[in-house]
């Protein structure tokens, strides 16, 4: 059983194929860090999945909620276990089992086997970033956005820096709304007022506050209806230089 304390490591990163990244579904906030930290636990040398044992108190700490607090650490588990995500038509589940009475303190996850093309031995089409850039994120939709654009920037950048010999400093691309409401599981009684206002403005002033990248953009409309952003990455400051640099940092500051 790999039984980690990651606040102890100050480079916690997360690293998934992005297949995985532009998979169709959405968590919680919470089931999301739940899932972040748990990924975090794989190491890069992993030839299959272990048990992977979360502490609980990190995880409260991480979504600022009382040391006792079982209620949210049960809903978060219950959230992961129970809310697919799909490749390719297919539904997946994270874990095949989330135990919270395995070991005192910690909880105990059994990563489900199908996911092993995605989150081990990665070589080519995956993205990496430090923990502490989802940690900080509040809302369900907001982390998706950030490994989404910053899977687009970073794909961006390996393809001009093999071209031109250097890293570029932004990134510009569309997105559909359809395709964002699909994808991320948006329900259909938000209209696009609500989605601009709730995830899109939301993400933009976040990723600025308390991330590594940063965005803007641009409303395209056929007619009167706006059917695509047209977006504009690059990279911020945040995230890296002050008190979310690190996980350490990050849970001293909750």
């Amino acid at each position: 059983m790999n039984v980690i304390s990651i606040q102890e490591n100050k480079n916690n990163q997360v690293k998934k194929a992005n297949t995985l990244i532009k998979a169709k579904g959405v968590l919680s906030e919470n089931a999301n860090k739940m899932l972040t930290m748990l990924v975090s636990m794989i190491r890069g040398d992993d030839s299959e999945f272990q048990e992977y044992a979360l502490n609980i108190k990190e995880f409260l700490n991480s979504i600022n909620s009382s040391s006792n607090n079982t209620q949210a650490i049960k809903q978060a588990a219950e959230d992961l276990m129970h809310n697919p995500f799909w490749i390719d038509g297919k539904p997946f589940n994270w874990c095949s089992y989330a135990d919270v009475e395995k070991i005192e303190g910690y909880i105990v996850f059994d990563v489900h086997k199908y996911l092993k093309p995605y989150l081990l031995g990665l070589q080519e089409n995956f993205t990496t970033y430090n923990i502490v850039n989802i940690l900080a994120l509040k809302g369900d939709y907001t982390p998706r956005l950030y490994e989404y654009f910053l899977m687009r920037f970073n794909e961006y950048k390996a393809q001009y820096k093999k071209q031109h010999n250097k890293t570029p400093k932004s990134y510009t691309f569309e997105i559909e709304i359809d395709w964002l409401r699909d994808t991320f599981k948006i329900p259909d009684s938000y209209r696009y007022n609500d989605v601009k206002r709730q995830i899109i403005e939301v993400a933009k002033r976040q990723f600025k506050e308390k991330t590594n990248i940063k965005f803007d953009y641009k409303e395209q409309k056929l007619g009167r209806k706006v059917v695509r952003l047209v977006v504009t990455v690059e990279n911020n400051n945040k995230g890296s230089n002050d008190y979310l640099c690190d996980l350490h940092s990050f849970i001293r500051h909750v």
